[in-house]
């Protein structure tokens, strides 16, 4: 992966000195029993996390200091869920369907003539979004699209082209949402069923469809979100090169990340309202620190997305 790839490095192998303990298990939904896939789960006062596989299974490390700390589990659909971290294996852990979920959806069943594409950004310098989290919990990425009244009075999201960094590229799955606004435009609600998109190392870039004809787009405006998911068969090592001091240099430093690499585009801050997923909640990816040569003050970074409405 290129040196423009945005990560924020992690070094933890010195916590592994002592010891470890593996938690397992399954996370199902409270009412059916049936399994949950792709569910996070987050130790917010460590910053570490997983993610459960399609069959709800989930595994991971920790260290002996991190049990009865607050274990966070998370899922579009489900309500949030905090519970202790305990030791142990085959652990099931319920989650309950949130009542709120898509209940703001409309769709289009008809055919509409006029289209818009948004979001072009030819010309524009390009960088890699990974693990914001250096590869240590799950992150994910959202922009912010407004309505656009040029359409008239009612706006019909058709199409979401997603956009993968030139360097980095691997066999992956990545969840992708659509997302209602806040007043202040921050994410809030999902107005469509999430979607586990695969995609192939040989991919620039991926189309997506939406339902019917097209979602009706709030009068707020939307976020188009991508998700990483901390699961094995997105795992890929990455080599980092880092200089530690003028007389002292550390090389070939392997960190496991999670694919895949987004391709985001750099754009001054008054332009853009784009946010990360931390620990404490959905922040905008300003207040990052930029590991890359060159960045101005002024400049931000959003992910690299197509879009088409209609009317």
């Amino acid at each position: 992966m290129g040196k423009a790839t945005i990560i924020l490095i992690t070094f933890f192998s010195c916590c592994f000195a002592f010891a470890q303990k593996n938690i397992s298990g399954t996370i199902v939904n409270k009412y059916t029993k049936e399994p949950i896939a792709y569910a996070h789960l987050i130790i917010p006062s460590q910053k570490r996390g997983t993610t459960a596989d399609k069959d709800g299974k989930f595994e991971f490390t920790v260290v002996e200091d991190w049990i009865g700390s607050i274990l966070k589990i998370t899922c579009v659909g489900f309500q949030d869920k905090q519970m202790e971290l305990v030791r142990g294996k085959d652990v099931i852990i319920y989650l309950e369907p949130s009542v709120e979920f898509l209940q703001a959806v409309h769709l289009s069943n008809e055919e509409r003539q006029e289209l818009v594409r948004v979001n072009s950004f030819r010309g524009k310098r390009s960088i890699g979004l990974g693990n914001f989290s250096g590869g240590a919990y799950p992150s994910m990425f959202a922009r912010y699209y407004p309505f656009d009244a040029s359409l008239g009075a009612e706006n019909y999201l058709k199409e979401v082209s997603v956009f993968f960094y030139r360097e980095g590229r691997h066999n992956a799955k990545f969840r992708f949402r659509v997302v209602s606004a806040t007043a202040a435009k921050m994410p809030k609600d999902d107005l469509v069923e999430p979607m586990i998109i695969d995609v192939s190392y040989k991919q620039a870039k991926t189309k997506i469809q939406m339902p019917s004809n097209g979602i009706e787009v709030p009068e707020e405006g939307f976020f188009i979100v991508v998700e990483h998911l901390f699961i094995e068969e997105n795992e890929f090592e990455e080599i980092i090169h880092l200089k530690v001091s003028d007389s002292l240099k550390i090389t070939d430093i392997k960190q496991k990340r999670y694919a895949p690499i987004f391709k985001g585009i750099i754009e001054n801050n008054g332009d853009s309202y784009s946010y990360y997923m931390s620990v404490d909640g959905w922040k905008k990816v300003r207040k990052l620190k930029m590991p890359r040569a060159g960045f101005k003050e002024e400049e931000v970074v959003a992910p690299a997305f197509k879009l088409k409405l209609t009317n």
